[in-house]
């Protein structure tokens, strides 16, 4: 029972990542922008990168089912969701009106925060011994 537990969370994990994946790649033409030389101000390339590497970072936590995995997802969401508004489920908020749609994506996104919040206390259970963990 203690393996289908561990496994099931570490599936989880990694599709927090999977969330994080389809959330840059979603908005790639954004941070293409930003990256551009066009852009001016520093700025705003900073926070861009910031997000970026956060994002990344997550990735590879989250898919080999780390613990660290969870720090930079905590400011990944976040700042994804204040400085650029992205949402991370897709597709979701274009479906509201616009003046709503902010509201939504706040929404999402801090729905999404606290179930990891969650996940990751339940990975830190004293019960739950992780995959990448010595015995």
């Amino acid at each position: 029972m203690g393996y289908l537990k561990r496994n099931g969370m570490v599936t989880a994990a990694q599709g927090l990542a999977a969330l994080v994946i389809i959330c840059l790649l979603r908005y790639f033409d954004t941070f293409a922008v930003i990256f551009s030389f066009k852009q001016v101000g520093i700025v705003p390339s900073i926070i861009a990168m910031l997000v970026l590497l956060s994002g990344l970072s997550a990735i590879a936590g989250l898919m080999r089912g780390d613990k660290w995995g969870f720090i930079p997802l905590y400011f990944f969401i976040p700042a994804a969701t204040m400085f650029f508004g992205f949402s991370l489920i897709p597709y979701i908020p274009s479906l509201i009106e616009p003046e709503y749609r902010r509201l939504v994506i706040i929404a999402i996104n801090s729905s999404v925060l606290i179930y990891a919040v969650f996940l990751l206390l339940k990975m830190m259970d004293s019960n739950v011994i992780l995959r990448t963990e010595k015995y």
